[in-house]
């Protein structure tokens, strides 16, 4: 049995950038799926993910680094939301205390700060990891899966009776924020405030006399030579009724064309809840490459308990 070490905690803040990516590194050695990253990738995923080093934690213990926690804070429809975006135990000190010692701090953070929603994902094969943020009072709110194609799609795919009745515009991202049935809360990076940061685009499927039913927010992934290589879709929903699936039909063809291009199509952290559009994935020949879990912790507003 491992025995629990003296362990001090550090904002990434006060913390150099080297130690961070090595730290990040050892962390998800062994880990489902590889994500080794490089100084210059490391800085960018901060950058991209609005992930904040004076609210991400580095665990030090005898002055060597044991894990970390990033952490993104944003106001999300008149809430403060919380994202952890990774946390990793490096191999030498996993079992000892360090992931337990990071979440308490974390806890800590966003009490100070005032935090009303947390948010996290884990892949859902990660059972230790969902169990011990299931300690911290984390539930788990939905499933979400990355589906992937390869190559072109058929002529015909997405067609659906009524889809061609449905006019389509592209909008900024922060559009669709607007629109009355946008969900109350969906995964941090899919997120329109997430995709303005990344270039995302959105838009916006209408009925015939004008009134938005449905819309998408998705990016689209070029080469250095401007070539486009990969269109992933963050989200995709449509007014729920009869007509949903010829909504969803209509944005996928648009989000998706041209169809005949030999790129790269994929979701990203999509709801697996999302029945309508996952079926006319599955049938366009996408097939799924990872779940991951959507787990949320309510926490309480100021002066009170937490929940």
């Amino acid at each position: 049995m491992h025995l629990v070490l003296p362990i001090e905690i550090r904002r990434l803040s006060d913390c150099s950038f080297q130690d961070a990516v090595n730290i990040w590194n050892k962390g998800f050695e062994g880990y489902f799926v590889d994500l080794t990253l490089s100084l210059d990738g490391y800085l960018a995923r901060l950058q991209r993910d609005g992930l904040s080093p004076e609210n991400s934690l580095l665990a030090f213990s005898e002055n060597k680094p044991a894990g970390f926690l990033l952490n993104g804070i944003r106001m999300s429809r008149g809430r403060k939301v919380a994202w952890n975006g990774g946390t990793g135990v490096s191999p030498e000190f996993r079992g000892r205390g360090v992931g337990k010692a990071l979440l308490r701090a974390t806890s800590d953070l966003y009490e100070k700060e005032r935090v009303e929603i947390a948010t996290l994902e884990a892949i859902s094969e990660n059972r230790n990891a969902i169990a011990l943020y299931g300690r911290f009072g984390y539930e788990i709110v939905d499933r979400l899966l990355s589906l992937t194609h390869t190559g072109p799609l058929a002529e015909n795919a997405f067609q659906v009776n009524g889809s061609q009745e449905y006019t389509v515009k592209q909008v900024p991202p922060a559009a669709v924020a607007a629109l009355e049935f946008f969900p109350p809360l969906v995964p941090w990076q899919s997120d329109w405030q997430s995709l303005n940061r990344n270039h995302g685009q959105a838009l916006i499927v209408s009925d015939a006399r004008g009134v938005p039913v449905g819309y998408a927010l998705f990016r689209k992934k070029r080469d250095e030579q401007g070539n486009l290589v990969e269109i992933v879709l963050d989200q995709c929903v449509a007014i729920p009724g009869p007509n949903a699936q010829a909504i969803v039909a209509c944005a996928l063809r648009n989000v998706y064309a041209p169809l005949d291009l030999a790129c790269g199509r994929s979701t990203y952290n999509f709801s697996k809840s999302n029945e309508t559009v996952l079926l006319l994935l599955i049938d366009a020949g996408f097939t799924n490459l990872i779940e991951q879990v959507h787990m949320v912790r309510t926490l309480a507003t100021a002066g009170t308990e937490s929940i």
